[in-house]
């Protein structure tokens, strides 16, 4: 983490690091493990039938009707039944990156916020698909801006517009970092997958706990700062 002394303030001020997430992630990682370990195994549970969907995109042509209805199902299940867990998951990584004590059933805390959740996921992939369409950096952009949207959701209680404006205007700075981050985290899951099925696991939870470290910490520094640029009141 960087350290800077704030003179207006009177306080030291601990800016966030892609290594500095990534250690305070990993020691999240060991204080949690069991509970965010059995997240990560839900998750990839319930992403089985999304990689059953993708197996049926690679039969042949003749069977193009089928595999378009199917990839429809598909988008429904993922954004109706995958978002509201994802949210609820990002949830429990907070509260553990807060030192607080997740509890197993905060996995469904998305469901409690569900029209919510749904809007803000759709908001995020219009904004970002749009990004791609033109030209890829802006896409890459984007979905850096916008990684913060489903932490706001859950902790601020904020609407979708609020959180997209929220997530970009609390990113000011942090581009980079959450950039590098993601590279970070690449290479972390490719190294998961070369220790065995068990080191994907690991790394995923190592993944989550690093991001929501940063949102932590983030938040901490410039929330009200975000809030005055993008306009939003936080009852």
């Amino acid at each position: 983490m960087k350290v800077d002394f704030c003179k207006e303030e009177l306080v030291l001020k601990v800016y966030p690091t892609i290594g500095g997430c990534f250690q305070e992630g990993w020691n999240v990682l060991k204080n949690h493990f069991l509970i965010l370990f059995l997240a990560v195994i839900l998750a990839g549970l319930l992403d089985i039938p999304m990689g059953y969907k993708q197996y049926l995109e690679n039969v042949d042509d003749s069977y193009s009707v089928g595999i378009s209805f199917f990839n429809l199902i598909g988008f429904i299940y993922y954004v109706m039944i995958i978002t509201p867990f994802n949210y609820g998951f990002d949830w429990i990584y907070l509260n553990a990156a807060r030192k607080k004590e997740p509890q197993f059933e905060e996995i469904l805390s998305g469901f409690k916020k569900y029209l919510i959740v749904i809007l803000s996921h759709l908001l995020v992939i219009g904004i970002t698909g749009l990004g791609f369409i033109l030209l890829i950096i802006p896409g890459i952009y984007l979905l850096c801006k916008l990684v913060f949207v489903p932490y706001l959701v859950m902790d601020k209680n904020v609407d979708p517009i609020q959180a997209v404006k929220l997530s970009y205007y609390l990113t000011k700075g942090y581009f980079w970092t959450i950039f590098g981050m993601g590279i970070l985290s690449f290479i972390i899951i490719i190294l998961g997958i070369i220790c065995l099925v068990v080191g994907v696991f690991v790394s995923l939870v190592w993944v989550h706990s690093a991001f929501a470290v940063l949102y932590k910490a983030v938040d901490e520094l410039h929330f009200k700062e975000a809030c005055e640029l993008a306009g939003v009141e936080i009852k």
